[in-house]
């Protein structure tokens, strides 16, 4: 048996374990991942490299070897998983690009620019990057109906706390 083999022994004994402290939960939590796995609209086998990417995202190691192996034994190639792979590399790379042109562009301008606020994504925006935090902030839906330019940003810093 590999190490993986044996990480993903050792997971499904200990969520055995948890069936007999909160047997509820994880009798709902299986019932739950069976249906959401259960052939539908979507094969079993595009679950499973949906689940795939979804656990590289996450950086877990134990679900992406199993779901390389449930996806193969759901009729995956390697070149499938392989595919996956990189549509879940291409995601998670446009989240970090997004948020690098928005926030941290964003959070560059701060003290730069004392006008008034712009629309972020208007094309109005001067091309010199005048918008800055002020207009991040109108953008941003946790502070969009609280924040008022000209307001100290919460516990002086420059992004939402929730970041």
């Amino acid at each position: 048996m590999s190490l993986m083999e044996q990480k993903v022994r050792n997971y499904k004994e200990e969520v055995a374990g948890l069936a007999q402290s909160i047997p509820d939960v994880a009798e709902a939590y299986h019932r739950f991942t069976g249906e959401c796995f259960a052939p539908g609209e979507l094969d079993e086998r595009t679950k499973q490299l949906i689940a795939l990417g979804v656990s590289l995202y996450a950086n877990n190691e134990i679900c992406s070897f199993y779901h390389v192996q449930e996806a193969r034994s759901k009729g995956a190639s390697d070149r499938q998983i392989m595919e996956a792979a990189a549509v879940a590399a291409a995601a998670a790379g446009g989240h970090v690009l997004s948020q690098g042109v928005t926030r941290v562009q964003g959070a560059l301008q701060v003290g730069r620019y004392d006008g008034p606020p712009l629309q972020m994504y208007d094309t109005a925006v001067r091309m010199d990057g005048a918008s800055g935090m002020q207009d991040y902030l109108r953008q941003d839906t946790e502070f969009a109906e609280e924040w008022e330019p000209g307001q100290d940003l919460p516990g002086g810093i420059s992004m939402s706390p929730s970041y």
